[in-house]
């Protein structure tokens, strides 16, 4: 039974990825020969699709982890907390400290992996932003 609800869930969340925040979201342009949400819809048709496979055909088990749905509820709320201060601080000085405190709550240790995310994704994340696509980051 927990499987089809949780494939009837996703079903539902690529449904109102379709029909409503993608296109609340997307800008509509005219030039160019991707527009901006062909590859989100399709990726949201994917999501959908494959909720309802799992609706209709649940296989294996699926059981309720009390620790694990806290420590997805902690990452939920420190994502929140991100891009709120994003919006106050800015990207630049809140994405490094964002990477850091997830790489530390995943355990990740290893010093040339922290370094690289905390300096080097949120430098690619921001050239390819204002730079190559030149949208201007909070």
């Amino acid at each position: 039974m927990l499987n089809r609800f949780s494939g009837l869930v996703v079903a539902v969340m690529g449904a109102v990825l379709v029909f409503w925040i993608i296109p609340w979201q997307t800008e509509s342009v005219n030039a160019g020969w991707l527009k901006p949400a062909t590859l989100p819809r399709i990726i949201a048709i994917i999501i959908f699709l494959t909720g309802a496979i799992q609706f209709v055909f649940p296989t294996g088990s699926a059981a309720f982890d009390l620790a694990s749905s806290l420590r997805i509820g902690l990452f939920f709320l420190i994502a929140l907390a991100g891009i709120y201060l994003m919006e106050i601080v800015g990207f630049v000085f809140v994405a490094p400290v964002l990477i850091l405190v997830i790489m530390i709550l995943i355990k990740e240790r290893r010093l040339l992996w922290l370094v690289s995310g905390i300096f080097l994704l949120p430098a690619a994340i921001w050239f390819c932003v204002d730079f190559l696509l030149d949208k201007p980051l909070p």
